[in-house]
């Protein structure tokens, strides 16, 4: 077969796939599982094709969206589209994987803003009115002052919401990619073990700065911008420090030679929520002083 005919028989079928996945996503129960492998032809795509030929599939598959299930479909398509192409792209470049991954969560990232504001002009979906009906959700046994707080800090912390989803969807991405790719021998970067992650030390002044301003100007909070700039700078922090703490603890599992706790942490994690916070005091820990370090030295030593 020439190699012209190939190429477009490649196209065809990742397309074929890809349109399978977005009927089942939009018309059956099963897309709870299919809306999470709807990049992924993309991202074969994006690894193996031109600039040209990506271009025109992602044009191809937002019009078939259109077609089958209206403008929803559609920017669903489009957004799920560039996402798995830029990651297959950017793999195809590099050697590591974290450069895909933040790409694919600011391509995730910039879907999630056009679907708000398509929603918004479009469709008069307003995001107040949203919160607002989750008032009739209230638990019987809460204060409606608490409730009411609890909702007004969703709605500030937001924008940190939908970065942290845009990174994790990334992320499954990325796994979901590595899995099929070996499946196929077609191996996609990837990450460092958890246990050799290690974020710049810089991070703890900008936390503690956040720190500081939460507890200095606590009486003045008014949902202002930089209200919100500070409370969506801290979720993040948090959930950076947390991470630090838990590739702290992953490095002292595998110092030691206790493989075994190492899954137990990660199911505790989910099991005892509150455990993040001994996490993050942990990574600050890690980052002020070293902590892996002082460690390593001392099993050295015996």
């Amino acid at each position: 077969m020439p190699l012209q005919s190939k190429r477009l028989a490649e196209i065809a079928l990742l397309l074929g796939i890809a349109t399978a996945l977005l009927i089942l996503s939009t018309y059956t129960v099963a897309g709870v599982f299919t809306t999470l492998l709807l990049p992924l032809p993309f991202v074969f795509l994006g690894r193996r094709q031109s600039g040209s030929s990506i271009v025109w599939s992602i044009v191809i598959f937002t019009c078939v969206g259109g077609l089958l299930a209206g403008i929803a479909a559609a920017m669903m398509a489009v957004t799920v589209a560039i996402w798995g192409a830029v990651m297959g792209k950017i793999y195809a470049k590099s050697e590591s994987a974290i450069p895909a991954i933040f790409a694919g969560a600011a391509a995730v990232f910039l879907g999630y803003l056009a679907i708000l504001a398509l929603s918004a002009f479009v469709f008069g979906v307003n995001l107040n009115d949203m919160f607002q009906r989750a008032t009739e959700f209230k638990p019987p046994f809460m204060p409606q002052e608490q409730f009411d707080q609890g909702i007004q800090f969703v709605k500030m912390v937001m924008p940190a919401f939908l970065v942290l989803m845009s990174i994790i969807q990334s992320v499954v991405t990325h796994g979901l990619s590595r899995l099929l790719g070996w499946l196929i021998k077609s191996p996609v970067p990837a990450l460092p073990p958890i246990r050799e992650w290690s974020f710049p030390r810089s991070i703890l002044y900008y936390y503690f700065i956040c720190m500081i301003s939460i507890l200095l100007m606590s009486d003045e909070w008014d949902g202002s911008f930089w209200t919100s700039a500070v409370f969506n700078v801290k979720v993040m922090l948090d959930v950076v420090l947390t991470l630090q703490g838990l590739s702290f603890c992953l490095f002292a599992i595998h110092l030691y030679n206790r493989k075994v706790l190492a899954p137990v942490l990660i199911v505790s994690l989910f099991i005892f929520p509150p455990l993040t916070t001994i996490l993050s005091l942990l990574g600050i820990f890690d980052l002020g002083i070293n902590l892996r370090k002082r460690l390593e030295t001392r099993v050295k030593r015996g």
